[in-house]
């Protein structure tokens, strides 16, 4: 990077920093149940249990598939008017843990968390196609959400129906004593993001029910580390990741996680429980061409080293770097409008 560049992304690099921080300052607190001491016999026991049933040989048998979602099954609808006017609805995830699962019975079964709710901007009896946007760590709380990761852009500049679920334990799914879905609490995270694939897919079922139109995914940040993964389960016509990780647990370590945890995140078992959820485990099944990765030069909340090693593996046509950081990504301009350019190829237009 050059001098030049290193100026550009100065600013960049200082915000990154500063929610790291506050990242580090808003830990919550961990339930006795996820002792390191406790952690690594669950996982050990969990990864006798992963190999047993199949699941690591190949990773897309853990994940099962969701019951289709019906117009009769949405618990709510809403519209929303004024600033960044949109529709919402609600269904339920019914999403469990199973029970043979370690950590299973810890998992918040509560309502909250097993509502998702989808925030929706439709062109009512139109054949457009739509994108799915998965949101970032933190967000899923505000309807500023709908620009920040360009929802508003995609539709109404380029006339795609776009539907914005809200992850597990983020925004109206998070109750004040729930932990968080990327934590150091191993089992309940990797049942976290288990249901938030379930959920997607969930949903891009009662999509597919309603039309026949080409349906893509763009994640960023931890959406687009889901992404990675869906891409493994559902056949979209286009997907695109932005800013993604791969490993969940190298990302715990690369944020130095207290000491007591690090041998236990660094464990084989532990590795071997989280292949089921490593997009570099899941082949994908989407087309090579309609593949996109975004990079930041810049971040300071995922290793570069992570969007690398997917590019990789993905074997993406379209690997885009951006000199920007994590939290600037989403000001690109020019980043907008490669995305824009790759759903035309690969969704065609409305």
């Amino acid at each position: 990077m050059g001098v030049t560049q290193r100026m550009a992304v100065a600013p960049h690099i200082a915000i990154d920093e500063a929610v790291l921080a506050v990242m580090r300052l808003r830990q919550p607190k961990l339930p006795a149940e996820a002792a390191p001491e406790r952690l690594a016999a669950d996982l050990d026991k969990a990864a006798t249990l992963f190999k047993r049933r199949g699941w690591i040989s190949k990773p897309s048998k853990y994940h099962r598939t969701p019951p289709k979602l019906h117009d009769a099954d949405v618990l709510h609808w809403a519209t929303h008017n004024g600033p960044l006017g949109h529709e919402s609805m609600s269904f339920t995830s019914e999403f469990d843990a199973r029970a043979v699962e370690l950590g299973a019975d810890r998992w918040p079964g509560n309502d909250r968390n097993d509502t998702v709710t989808v925030r929706l901007l439709r062109r009512p009896d139109s054949p457009a196609p739509w994108v799915v946007i998965l949101h970032g760590f933190g967000m899923g709380s505000s309807r500023f959400d709908l620009n920040v990761l360009w929802a508003n852009y995609l539709h109404h500049q380029l006339g795609y129906n776009v539907a914005l679920p809200i992850s597990p334990l983020h925004g109206p799914r998070r109750e004040s004593a729930d932990g968080q879905l990327l934590s150091l609490d191993l089992t309940s995270m990797l049942h976290g993001i288990t249901q938030a694939v379930w959920d997607v897919r969930r949903l891009v079922s009662w999509i597919r029910s309603t039309t026949d139109a080409p349906v893509g995914l763009y994640g960023v940040s931890l959406g687009g580390y889901l992404t990675t993964v869906l891409a493994g389960l559902e056949r979209f016509d286009a997907v695109a990741a932005a800013l993604p990780f791969a490993d969940p647990l190298a990302l715990l370590t690369h944020h130095g996680p207290p000491e007591e945890y690090r041998d236990v995140i660094a464990s084989d078992d532990a590795r071997t429980v989280f292949e089921v959820v490593s997009p570099l485990a899941l082949p994908t099944i989407v087309a090579p061409q309609n593949r996109t990765l975004f990079i930041a030069k810049a971040d300071r909340l995922i290793p570069v080293e992570q969007s690398e090693a997917l590019a990789d593996s993905w074997h993406a046509e379209h690997v885009h770097w951006v000199n920007a950081g994590h939290v600037g990504f989403t000001w690109t301009r020019a980043s907008r409008g490669i995305l824009a350019r790759r759903f035309r190829e690969s969704l065609g237009t409305a």
